[in-house]
């Protein structure tokens, strides 16, 4: 090792914060972005279907913590 090098300590993988919900399928992305841009809050368009030829409109809703303990 040189001298240079520092251990860090393993980080743990962050909690899902999001819980996303599909809510319309569309063939073209600008179809797609018309129907997102009426929503307000969490909403997304991804692509989906064989090779990404399709978009989807996802919208989300936070998902609360648990208390530590539980």
């Amino acid at each position: 090792m040189s001298e240079d090098t520092t251990i860090t300590e393993r980080q743990s993988p962050k909690p899902q914060k999001i819980k996303w919900k599909n809510i319309a399928y569309y063939n073209t992305f600008q179809e797609a972005d018309n129907h997102r841009n009426t929503f307000t809050g969490l909403v997304k368009v991804r692509r989906c279907g064989p090779e990404g030829t399709k978009f989807v409109v996802k919208t989300g809703t936070l998902i609360k913590e648990k208390p530590d303990g539980v």
